[in-house]
């Protein structure tokens, strides 16, 4: 008898731990992904390990509810491109840049590619080369795909590859490309975004100070925007700053993506409106902010 009731005694515990378990669970979100734009209603995270691409939307917010998942096959040598032709896949923060359709592909891409805009800012401040990282099909003779088989591209069944379609808008849609997905509670995520926000803004309202010093303070003494370094931004905006006599910028549409692979180091996009007594803009900007010696400093920015 003392058997049977320690046996459902052990039960009752389980299934309780398990509830318990359950809105925790519920509360994870990909660690790499901080905020979307509020142009970008899907996400995709492809994990290099499993060889699984998953669909995320957003909802509620700024929480991600996975919608699909497909398996992929990535490079033959694996991930994390360095070099032109190693067959690797990159890890990274890429956006979907154009749509090749059956008609304008080789039967080798299958039925669909979407390219991405790999070597994006970062590869290209750490020197990696090499280009056309797409998303796409596979030929139509392809009877097995293991894991490890492409050149460096993410690749799908053509079946799998019109499913993708629909979470995909051109010029806006990121793939996040990871290691393997780590899983964050959205309350971590939530502070995360508010400390970077933070030092976000404090940027702008720096700039719009017309203080060239608490601007500069903004940049880490290691940024290169790939044509300056910072000596000439700092005499660049220096010269440029001082000729305004007011400056005015909102920000909108902001992205933030914790990048893969990287310890405290931040992807930011978004839609910037500059206003000065002689000068007038509107585009977007991205940056990379790195938290050094427990601030975030500007390490690379651009706009386009």
């Amino acid at each position: 008898m003392k058997s049977v009731v320690s046996k459902s005694l052990s039960l009752v515990l389980s299934v309780l731990s398990v509830c318990l378990a359950l809105p925790a669970l519920a509360n994870l979100q990909p660690a790499a992904v901080l905020d979307l734009p509020a142009k970008d209603k899907y996400l995709l995270v492809a994990e290099m390990e499993t060889g699984r691409l998953y669909a995320f939307e957003k909802d509620n917010g700024m929480r991600l509810k996975k919608v699909a998942e497909y398996p992929i096959s990535i490079g033959k040598q694996g991930y994390d491109k360095r070099i032109e032709g190693d067959a690797k896949t990159p890890i990274g923060v890429y956006r979907v840049t154009s749509h090749l359709t059956d008609a304008q592909l080789d039967d080798f891409y299958g039925r669909a590619a979407f390219p991405l805009n790999y070597p994006n800012a970062w590869d290209r401040l750490n020197g990696y080369t090499g280009s056309g990282i797409w998303l796409h099909g596979e030929p139509t003779d392809k009877k097995t795909r293991p894991l490890r088989d492409s050149d460096g591209c993410i690749v799908l069944s053509n079946e799998d590859i019109f499913k993708v379609q629909k979470y995909l808008d051109v010029g806006y849609t990121k793939v996040v490309s990871v290691p393997k997905v780590e899983w964050k509670d959205s309350n971590d995520i939530a502070r995360s975004r508010s400390e970077i926000t933070q030092a976000i803004d404090g940027w702008r309202k720096d700039w719009m100070s017309k203080s060239h010093n608490r601007y500069l303070s903004n940049y880490s003494k290691a940024f290169n925007d790939s044509e300056k370094n910072f000596a000439q931004w700092d005499s660049y905006k220096k010269r440029v700053n001082g000729s305004k006599r007011f400056i005015r910028v909102k920000l909108s549409d902001l992205g933030l993506y914790a990048y893969p692979g990287q310890d405290n180091l931040v992807m930011a996009e978004f839609y910037q409106d500059y206003r000065s007594s002689n000068f007038r803009s509107k585009g977007w900007k991205r940056q990379l902010w790195k938290k050094e010696n427990g601030e975030w400093k500007i390490v690379y920015e651009r706009g386009g």
